[in-house]
């Protein structure tokens, strides 16, 4: 049928009511249609995009839902016999309601266009919230690494070992598939979940609803691995092979399944790379990782108003740990002895059920989450040869004296499970849409950590024979809890006034206990046209995660002190307090401009620092910190073309003052001073951070493409928070170019998807191998990555 668009069709597709999550990453789009003005029952209703099909018929007053959208990009059709079909184009978000009124007509009216686009008014997304789609992720030359891809979002830095830091400090909250997936900071070189099984992903650095809290939550990212899709029954697979320099190599093997009203999507992959971390040297030594990793959903539609969902994935990374052997290197005064070889292994595993049971009319949602996780980590230090390293005794002098310590030796070995439960309960009106729910986990964790130290009798001057032996092992355990009770509510006081406004109480326990009430609250104006404003302000609370808490830290420094005297270890959990305030504005209904001011001020950080020279990265308490800054994004997504660019930047600052809680590597705060007299930079904060992409889509059936993407950094500062006052200043700014080129394949189609997928990615085009931090007694010294090219083929099956 050719499409033909009722004149004035525009004016009545708007959204009318928005809503809170209803699961961690669904929108619900609703709406009535009719026939020169009357009902439409029966009328067919379509909602078609990033790979899903959803088809509905109208009720007997027209009315239509679709209560569990996937956030994306959509194209709703609306047909009915007689009459003309109208398209609309819609982007739907995770924790919105959408009303599309769609007005068919007898009448025939041409006009240019073949389909509009709802305009979403004041329930446009915040500018602090921002999507990838799948096809973004497909083009882009980062689509290897999980940080990498949120590093191009605005709100962002990339840091070392490619760590996202968002408003200023270390931290995220990941969901899965609508479960929670705790994330330790202190141990795992590894990314909580290949980026190849990741269909989408969505980025809240604000506007955080009071679903979310508990732990550490600089940003909440809520990640979609498989959608329901619309590919005919069967069996229908992929396997891509790839090499490239750097000893890259990686194999990938997929199979989607469709079975009756049951669909099985499983993925297979493994990697290796002779550069696997930033190493304290232009060309790495020991730096060898590899990775494999194994992920199965299943998705299967129970009854007509209830689904269940099942995830599981196994993860294995071994990463050599990578050294500096000259003593001349003026970057690095770290010093390890030619031969020494550290690695470590980690383990990673979790797996959810989502029950989800949708009422009569299709505005209500209620789900049942159950999930797992579980995290091991095994670190084998060369005792014999890691003490046998020097560095700089930086507590008396700069890295360039003559003074030298001797490195510490470390063996180490974690384990953490998590086992929790997520319910909720949504259910949208006419002007407002509440949701209530609650989250528990329970935590196990048990470590040893094993220090080797270059022994110096604290009696005498003199060395013993052995020049190493083991210091201590300390062998620890612990449980916690975790609980969130939340309700959130959204109303739509008028068509250009949207009120969001939540409270959510936390409570921990573990080694450190705490709890906190945490109001959320926030507004969306529209000004009828082309402008939607926003302001939010909310309190957030966080514990640390078992596996974080590093107890052996005191110990050693009383060891080394040579002192029966321990320092105190007083964990505090944290407490934020957010504001922002920004702007969305379209240019047109492809094209905006999304800008946010935002600060952050916070009670009890926990951060983090290496412990002398091992891969322990300790936590303690900042007694206070801000964050300010201002961040935007410009982005046009060509609807018929495929052709997508976008510009996002980051300008901040971060500072912290003072030591609050376990003070194992600093003196406690002296009495009477002030801490914001004491604030100063944090080593990851980085005053400009900026990315800029176009893809272009071109060939039969868009299919193939080209992306070219460029990366700016203005330099992290040189000292940690200012600590050694032989250390100022800032390191040089620098500016990266990456490419891709390829053909997409998609498995399960016809016609279009036959031959075979294509690859190639070239990052660091020109090979600016830039310092990202330098070793200054609290860090190591870590440069950026030369040219890497990766080239994979794909043969479906």
């Amino acid at each position: 049928m050719f499409r033909i668009i009722a004149a004035g069709v525009a004016a009545f597709l708007a959204f009318s009511v928005a809503a809170p999550t209803l699961a961690a990453t669904t929108g619900l789009v609703r709406g009535q249609i009719t026939i020169d003005g009357k009902p439409a029952p029966g009328a067919t209703v379509t909602l078609e995009g990033e790979g899903s099909l959803f088809k509905t018929t109208a009720n007997s007053r027209g009315e239509y839902v679709f209560p569990l959208v996937p956030y994306g990009s959509y194209r709703l059709v609306a047909q009915a016999k007689g009459v003309h079909e109208i398209q609309v184009l819609i982007n739907v978000s995770s924790g919105r309601v959408y009303t599309v009124d769609v007005p068919l007509t007898t009448q025939l009216r041409e006009i240019a266009q073949t389909a509009v686009t709802a305009h979403a008014g004041a329930e446009a997304n915040p500018p602090s919230v921002n999507q990838l789609s799948r096809t973004s992720i497909q083009t882009s030359p980062v689509n290897n690494s999980l940080d990498r891809l949120l590093e191009t979002l605005p709100g962002v830095v990339q840091f070392s070992y490619n760590e996202p830091v968002i408003n200023g400090f270390h931290g995220v909250s990941y969901n899965i598939d609508g479960a929670p997936l705790p994330l330790a900071t202190t141990s795992n070189f590894a990314e909580i979940i290949d980026p190849k099984v990741i269909d989408s992903i969505e980025l809240l650095t604000g506007a955080i609803p009071a679903e979310y809290g508990g732990d550490r939550m600089g940003g909440v990212v809520n990640i979609i691995s498989n959608r329901p899709t619309d590919i005919p029954q069967g069996t229908y697979g992929s396997i891509t092979g790839g090499l490239g320099n750097q000893a890259q190599g990686i194999g990938e093997f997929d199979v989607v399944s469709r079975v009756g009203s049951s669909e099985f999507f499983l993925s297979a992959n493994a990697q290796t790379t002779n550069r696997g971390l930033d190493a304290p040297t232009y060309v790495p030594e020991n730096d060898a990782s590899s990775n494999s990793d194994q992920f199965f959903r299943a998705i299967t539609q129970l009854t007509p108003r209830s689904t269940l969902a099942f995830d599981y994935s196994n993860q294995f990374s071994q990463f050599q740990i990578p050294i500096n052997t000259d003593p001349n290197n003026t970057l690095d005064p770290v010093v390890s002895v030619p031969g020494t070889l550290d690695t470590q292994l980690e383990y990673e595993r979790f797996s959810n059920l989502n029950w989800t049971q949708t009422s009569q009319d299709g505005n209500g949602v209620f789900q049942v989450i159950p999930w797992w996780r579980s995290t091991r980590i095994d670190y084998y230090g060369d005792l014999p040869l890691d003490v046998l390293g020097v560095e700089p005794d930086f507590s008396v002098c700069p890295p360039t004296c003559a003074k030298t310590v001797h490195l510490v030796g470390l063996n180490q070995g974690t384990y953490a499970s998590y086992t929790g439960l997520r319910l909720s309960d949504f259910r949208a009106t006419a002007n407002h849409a509440w949701k209530i729910g609650v989250d528990v986990n329970r935590e196990n964790a048990t470590a040893y950590q094993e220090f080797a130290c270059y022994y110096v009798d604290c009696k005498s001057s003199g060395t013993v024979a052995t020049p190493y032996f083991p210091a201590y092992t300390t062998p620890q355990a612990q449980a916690g809890s975790q609980i969130g009770i939340y309700g959130e509510d959204r109303w739509q006081e008028t068509p250009y006034v949207i009120w969001s406004y939540g409270l959510r109480y936390d409570h921990s326990t573990g080694y450190t206990s705490g709890w906190q009430l945490s109001p959320r609250i926030g507004v969306s104006l529209w000004n009828g046209g082309k402008n939607v404003a926003h302001v939010y302000y909310g309190r957030f609370y966080a514990a640390p995660l078992l596996e974080d808490v590093r107890q052996a830290c005191v110990l050693l420094q009383a060891q080394q002190a040579c002192t029966s005297t321990h320092p105190v270890y007083d964990l505090k959990p944290e407490s934020d307090a957010y504001f922002e305030m920004g702007d969305t504005f379209s240019f047109n209904p492809h094209f905006t401009l999304s800008a946010n001011l935002f600060e952050k001020s916070v009670v009890n950080i926990l951060d983090t620092t290496q412990l002398f020279n091992t891969p322990i990265f300790a936590v303690y308490n900042n007694a206070i910190g801000i964050n300010h800054g201002f961040e935007m994004r410009l982005l046009d997504q060509e609807p018929y073309s495929g052709d997508y660019w976008f510009l996002t930047a980051t300008l901040s600052a971060s500072y912290a003052a003072c030591i609050s809680g376990s003070e194992f590597l600093f003196p406690p705060n002296p009495v009477g001073i002030s801490c914001t007299a004491q604030l100063s930079l944090e080593d990851h904060s980085q005053t400009v951070d900026s990315t800029a992409a176009y893809t272009h889509r071109f060939g039969s059936h868009k299919l193939w493409y080209a992306t070219l993407q460029a990366n700016y950094g203005s330099g992290f500062p040189v000292a940690f928070q200012d600590a050694n006052v032989n250390l100022h200043g800032t390191l040089p700014a620098h500016t990266t170019l990456d490419f891709s080129a390829g053909r997409n394949l998609t498995p399960g189609r016809s016609g279009e998807d036959q031959g075979l997928g294509l690859s190639l990615q070239i990052l660091n085009l020109f090979n600016h191998q830039y310092v990202i931090k330098v070793a200054n007694g609290f860090n190591t010294t870590q440069i950026a990555n030369s040219r890497s090219i990766l080239l994979r083929l794909t043969a479906p099956f």
